[in-house]
């Protein structure tokens, strides 16, 4: 008789233990999956070159780097542009051909401009 228990309680702990590792993989996958979801913050990056186009109608600009890459960075009214002089200016100041060091953050296909610091091209 008390095997006969012993044998009933193993069966009882073994489909217990059969019907909750599903729920508990299931928990695991939809965690796995929520913190797929959720963006990852973007590291911000950093490139220097020559401003080669600033729309001031669009909010977007192109920086030409040293080795001829182009490329465009979108920005907003806070977007910090700094002259190396240490005086904020804003974007519509920023004159074609200056030499700039940016700062910018990847989201999804476009490139946001974060941060500047230029030195005005020469004759400006």
């Amino acid at each position: 008789m008390r095997a006969k228990a012993k044998l009933v309680g193993a069966m009882a702990v073994l489909l217990a233990a059969t019907l909750a590792l599903p729920v508990i993989a299931q928990e695991k996958k939809a965690e796995e999956a929520k913190k797929a979801a959720e963006p990852a913050k973007a590291k911000a990056e950093k490139v220097a070159g020559d401003i080669g186009l600033l729309d001031t109608e669009k909010s977007y600009m192109i920086v030409v780097t040293k080795d001829g890459k182009l490329i465009t960075l979108d920005y907003n009214s806070k977007t910090k542009a700094q002259e190396i002089k240490q005086t904020k200016v804003k974007m519509a100041e920023v004159g074609l051909g200056s030499a700039a060091s940016v700062e910018y953050v990847t989201k999804g296909e476009k490139n946001f401009l974060t941060k500047m610091e230029f030195m005005p091209a020469k004759g400006e």
